[in-house]
C-alpha cells in the first residue's frame, strides 16, 4: 500500500480523505498494525479504490509493490515495472518511475515508462516548441534508437541514452549546470511528451549498472 501511494504521489491524508476514513485508520493499515484483509469488505474497497487498486486482484494475491504481477515465458513472476517480485523498492524510485531524467548529461528512462509505451523496440527523440518528445516507431532507421529485448527481461531498471548533441541540448535547456532535473510525462497513442518549461530540481540517483546503456549512432 505504501509503495502504491508513493507511486501515485499521494500523502497518507489524501488517501484517507479519498477513502473517507480517518488518517490514523489508514496509517494502521499501511504500517501493518491492522490487517486490511480482515477489515470489512466495504472498507477494503474504499481504501483500495483510493489507491487505484482492484479489490478482486488484491484478494487473489496479484499485487506486488502495489502493481499487478505478470509472468514471463519461463514462469518467473514480475510486476509491470519489470522488477522481480523479490526485489526491493525505495520511495525515491517509486516516485520517479514515470518521469524522464537528465543526470550528468545522460537521458534516463525508467522501465515503467517504457512499459507504458508498450515495451517498444525502436524510439525516436524529438524536440519542438520547448517540448521533448519520444515517438515509438516500428522500423529501424538512421534516427531511431534500438531498445533491445533484454531491457524488458527483469534484469534492468530502465535505459540510459547519451545521444550527442541532442541530449546535451535538452540537458542545457533543463538547466543542467544547476543540478539534476526531471519532468512529468503526457502519454499519447504513439509516444509521450514532456514540457521542458515544467522541469524541477531532482535528487534522483541511479545505479548505472542497473540501467542499460543504449548504443547510439553518431549524429
Amino acid at each position: 500500500m505504501r509503495e502504491k501511494r508513493i507511486a501515485l504521489e499521494m500523502t497518507q491524508q489524501e488517501v484517507a480523505d479519498k477513502a473517507k476514513i480517518s488518517l490514523s485508520s489508514y496509517q494502521k493499515f499501511e504500517i501493518g498494525d491492522r490487517n486490511i484483509r480482515t477489515a470489512s469488505f466495504e472498507l477494503v474497497c474504499r481504501v483500495l479504490k483510493a489507491l487505484e487498486m482492484d479489490p478482486t486482484a488484491f484478494y487473489e494475491g496479484e499485487y506486488v509493490f502495489g502493481e499487478p504481477t505478470i509472468f514471463d515465458k519461463e514462469g518467473r513472476k514480475y510486476i509491470r515495472s519489470g522488477r522481480l517480485i523479490d526485489e526491493e523498492i525505495n520511495e525515491q524510485e517509486a516516485a520517479n518511475a514515470m518521469r524522464i531524467h537528465f543526470i550528468e548529461g545522460a537521458m534516463v528512462i525508467p522501465l515503467k515508462a517504457l512499459r507504458a509505451l508498450n515495451s517498444p523496440e525502436y524510439l525516436e527523440l524529438l524536440y519542438q516548441d520547448n517540448r521533448l518528445g519520444i515517438r515509438v516507431v516500428k522500423k529501424k532507421d538512421e534516427y531511431a534508437l534500438t531498445i533491445p529485448k533484454t531491457v524488458y527481461s527483469g534484469r534492468w531498471r530502465g535505459v540510459r541514452i547519451c545521444r550527442q548533441p541532442f541530449t546535451e541540448m535538452v540537458y542545457e535547456l533543463m538547466g543542467g549546470k544547476k543540478g539534476n532535473y526531471s519532468g512529468d510525462l503526457s502519454f499519447f497513442e504513439k509516444g509521450c511528451v514532456m514540457a521542458l518549461d515544467e522541469v524541477f530540481p531532482s535528487e534522483y540517483m541511479i545505479n548505472e549498472e542497473q540501467f542499460f546503456l543504449v548504443d547510439n549512432p553518431e549524429e
